[in-house]
């Protein structure tokens, strides 16, 4: 057997794992081969070497893993994933296999036991409250452009207030792209922070929720919405509000038209509608324009 051949089967053979059909051959041409015997002997110290500098991963590496934390609000398992970016994501209910299974499905990445940090239990607590979440601590880094654009948009509903998902849609600039808000609201990584259950069908009413219209309800209700009254419009069609004083349409949850009073309130059914009655939109709520 030439050298070239030896050479190529010298790792083989120091495993163990050369088949019995070389082995004899290759042995003879190593006894014989001082180049060869030198070569066997260099690829063991080598394999020694590499062994040697093998550390072993920490048990919780955060350049490896991503962190998550298990919590109890109104008695309701809340599992909470997060990064040092912020939030990552947020699922009410479920087990500890669920999440970490769909996290793993979004992300691609596992997860390590971590206590949540202050700051952002804070922001979850608040929203879960209804308060007004400020400075929300919130990782978009890993989403697609439109999700990130479209939950962007989302943050900027205030709180107490709707919006239609034909009004995200215009406000991140895709303008057609109505059923795509819908989708992306449904698969929101960071729900209650970034609220998306503040977006309703352009129809009126409150709409479906991807934990149940009922807790949908009750974090408007926690904010200050009536969503009995909005209910009610959607029933009649109706989905803007106007001041008959100032000519001024709103969305009927704005915070200015809060304020018309009952005999100066003009409903209306279509923007069309509102224009060709001389009202002009909020700059506000801005019910018609991006």
């Amino acid at each position: 057997m030439r050298c070239k051949s030896v050479l190529t089967r010298i790792d083989a053979l120091r495993t163990g794992e050369l088949q019995q059909s070389d082995e004899g051959a290759v042995r003879e041409h190593l006894r014989t081969c001082q180049s060869c015997d030198e070569s066997l002997h260099d690829v063991g110290d080598l394999a020694q070497t590499m062994k040697s500098l093998a550390v072993e991963a920490p048990s919780c590496c955060d350049d490896v893993k991503d962190s998550f934390d298990q919590l109890d609000i109104d008695g309701t398992t809340v599992w909470v994933a997060f990064g040092e970016r912020g939030l990552r994501m947020i699922l009410h209910g479920g087990t500890e296999t669920e999440f970490r299974a769909a996290y793993a499905k979004r992300y691609d990445r596992p997860l390590c036991a971590r206590p949540l940090p202050d700051a952002l239990r804070r922001q979850i607590d608040v929203a879960l409250e209804g308060g007004n979440v400020d400075e929300r601590k919130v990782d978009f880094s890993a989403m697609h452009d439109l999700d990130a654009s479209i939950l962007k948009v989302l943050t900027r509903i205030p709180r107490g207030e709707v919006r239609s998902y034909a009004w995200v849609a215009r406000q991140a600039g895709r303008p057609k792209a109505v059923r795509a808000v819908g989708s992306v609201c449904a698969r929101n990584a960071v729900p209650f922070v970034v609220p998306c259950h503040r977006v309703v069908p352009s129809t009126g009413g409150i709409g479906e929720y991807a934990f149940g219209r009922k807790l949908k309800r009750e974090l408007l209700r926690r904010e200050g919405v009536d969503v009995e009254a909005l209910e009610r419009l959607e029933k009649k069609h109706i989905r803007f509000i106007g001041s008959r004083t100032t000519k001024i349409v709103c969305f009927p949850t704005c915070k200015d038209a809060r304020r018309i009073r009952e005999g100066n309130r003009v409903p209306f059914h279509q923007e069309r509608e509102a224009l060709a009655n001389g009202f002009r939109p909020c700059r506000r709520c801005q019910p018609f324009a991006a």
